[in-house]
């Protein structure tokens, strides 16, 4: 580590340390199940979910990243998944807010549409946080640019806290893929630099210690937060290359660990699912044995999957079903190796060929059709839903997540593509 950033960390660590941390949202779940069997199923953590970030199109005017929180929440997911970042503005309508902002916090405070769809009763948010300031972590992080950083989360974490306190709601504060942001640039063979990886180790050290010192200092109930860091090459760790996965994971204290998965689930050229699931458990496990020890979390497990997804090309009918299968297949995956979560990438298509061809990267296409993989998500919530509620209703209880995997099972295994494709195509008609 630079002697700037260890400088840095013991100013953070000066800056006080958690004393403890809130009670998790999920301790209160089951207590009000029988009482309010329809709160409790929106509560509960269904794993599977998409999000939105990054769409390319719009159906309604006004807000768009309003309009994608709806279609989210008219899909039935309790998980809304955005970016808080300075570059997704555009795509949502809010760049006058984000150009005035010095940080995260500012920034929502100067866009209604940000804080009206951080309100929506999504149980779960996610959101990608990247500094409103000029600090700059890759070069090295000076105690000036420390205290940028420790302030900016600590603010964003408070008010998270004071504003949905009593709601029972959870927020995820994260990054997008850490790898391409640890090199400065998208390219899987390129080496970080030590300087690079220590200023990663350094941010995510403060980032971690400002979210705990919010949730010890101020005054909440029912509600939390928690910092994840999502990394996109854990191959290259595995192979003993320096990646984040490797040389930043065993330095930090993060609670979560988000996995973009492309590299391990595209192995799979044809629709199989042993070839999806046993890359995808390789490296959850060599990701979990990376991490710190850490207890008190509320999840069996703390590292999800961040995004996934698989090109199509509605041209060549057989790839749309390919893709059907493939996703459905890490959907699987993600409830039998018990997962916080599986998010497809994504609602709205963001990705194109060359020649402008939709690779069909969306629940719902261009045309605003509803494809078959928004059918096969919106009738697992549903079905899923229906059980939490039985549950609440006949015994008292929510589900244990065992009867919850065999559920949640049996209705993937019986979503054949044939079956959702026609539910789309009549819906569609």
């Amino acid at each position: 580590m630079t002697p700037c950033a260890s400088r840095a960390l013991r100013w953070a660590g000066l800056a006080g340390l958690a004393l403890a941390l809130a009670t998790p949202a999920f301790a209160q779940a089951g207590e009000s199940c029988a009482a309010d069997p329809e709160a409790a199923a929106r509560s509960y953590d269904y794993v599977l979910g998409a999000q939105a970030i990054g769409g390319s199109y719009r159906f309604e005017k006004g807000s768009a990243l309003l309009e994608q929180a709806r279609t989210l929440e008219a899909l039935g997911s309790n998980i809304l998944k955005i970016s808080l970042a300075k570059g997704a503005a555009p795509n949502y309508g809010t760049a006058a807010a984000a150009a005035k902002a010095k940080t995260t916090l500012e920034y929502i405070e100067a866009s209604p549409d940000l804080q009206q769809a951080l309100d929506m009763d999504f149980a779960y948010t996610q959101a990608w946080v990247h500094s409103f300031t000029d600090s700059k972590w890759r070069d090295g992080i000076t105690m000036t640019e420390a205290r940028q950083y420790y302030d900016e989360m600590y603010a964003l974490t408070a008010w998270l806290l004071q504003r949905y306190s009593g709601t029972g709601r959870v927020f995820m504060l994260g990054n997008w893929e850490g790898d391409w942001q640890l090199l400065g640039r998208q390219d899987r063979d390129a080496l970080p630099s030590r300087t690079a990886i220590d200023g990663m180790v350094a941010l995510l050290k403060i980032r971690q210690l400002a979210i705990d010192n919010a949730k010890a200092a101020v005054p909440h109930e029912k509600v939390d937060v928690f910092h994840y860091v999502e990394l996109n090459l854990a191959r290259k760790g595995m192979e003993g290359k320096p990646s984040v996965a490797s040389s930043v994971l065993p330095q930090v204290d993060v609670d979560l660990v988000s996995y973009s998965a492309y590299e391990a689930i595209k192995q799979s050229q044809r629709p199989d699912l042993e070839l999806i699931r046993q890359p995808l458990t390789q490296v959850l496990a060599y990701l979990e044995g990376q991490l710190k020890p850490k207890p008190d979390l509320p999840f069996a497990r703390r590292v999800f999957i961040g995004e996934y997804g698989f090109h199509a090309d509605r041209k060549k009918p057989l790839t749309v079903k390919q893709q059907y299968m493939k996703s459905r297949f890490v959907m699987q995956v993600a409830i039998e190796q018990d997962l916080p979560f599986a998010l497809i990438w994504q609602l709205y298509n963001n990705e194109y060929a060359e020649d402008g061809t939709s690779r069909e990267m969306s629940l719902v296409d261009e045309s605003g059709r509803k494809r078959a993989l928004y059918v096969l998500h919106r009738d697992y919530l549903r079905a899923m839903r229906d059980f939490v509620v039985e549950s609440c209703r006949e015994t008292g209880a929510e589900p244990t997540r065992a009867a919850f995997k065999d559920r949640a099972l049996t209705f993937l295994k019986a979503a054949g593509y044939e079956k959702m494709q026609a539910l789309a195509d009549a819906e569609a008609d």
